[in-house]
């Protein structure tokens, strides 16, 4: 396997229009297309073109039209995966952020509790995570002689990045990567065979977009 380039998505809707995530789906905004033009032009200079890469998408709205934006900058068909969503919000979806704080589900613990669901119909954060790393399992599996790019969500991005460092359900209850819209992180294997880490959430490209 060669590199794998995790994008979370960028500008979408919900950001400024008070809606919830999960999947809630909004479309980009069209400042957040002008996000998504800006950073496939830096991954043009930033992938070899002599390199075979295989781009991956969650089916939601506003990772899915990052990812078209970004596939036809660098030529590329995308592949949508609904396994690569967001955390299933169940009855949240389509729901203001009013709506979901006055409607999750109460808590029974203190701290993070892996097992807790906040919505009803939703999923745990226990089933989020188990849910990425079979995604994720799959995809490394059957495109392990290709390169990966993946345009996703922030929390499915810090879970992809917890699969890759080899976590344990319990050991995303004391660790999380937050990244930010149109960030690029890049992992690849050194010599030893070792997971690394090589970039988290590069949003340079963005420095001079007005």
């Amino acid at each position: 396997m060669g590199k794998i380039i995790l994008i979370q998505h960028c500008q979408s809707e919900h950001h400024i229009n008070n809606m919830s995530g999960g999947w809630t789906d909004t479309p980009l905004t069209e400042f957040g297309r002008k996000q998504a033009k800006t950073l496939g032009r830096k991954l043009k200079e930033l992938v070899d073109s002599k390199d075979d890469y295989v781009l991956y998408s969650s089916d939601l709205l506003r990772a899915l039209q990052t990812a078209e934006i970004v596939g036809r900058e660098l030529g590329l068909d995308v592949i949508k995966d609904k396994s690569l969503r967001e955390i299933n919000t169940g009855v949240a979806a389509g729901k203001t952020k009013d709506w979901a704080r006055e409607n999750r589900n109460p808590r029974t613990r203190n701290g993070f509790d892996l097992d807790y669901q906040e919505f009803q119909d939703g999923e745990s954060w226990r089933e989020f995570y188990s849910r990425v790393c079979s995604c994720m399992d799959r995809i490394y599996e059957s495109e392990k002689t290709k390169n990966l790019m993946i345009v996703t969500h922030g929390g499915t991005l810090g879970y992809i990045l917890a699969w890759w460092m080899k976590f344990e359900p319990e050991m995303i209850v004391n660790a999380y990567f937050s990244s930010s819209v149109g960030g690029v992180t890049i992992l690849s294997q050194n010599s030893f065979q070792q997971n690394v880490v090589n970039k988290f959430n590069d949003t340079s490209h963005f420095d001079l977009l007005n």
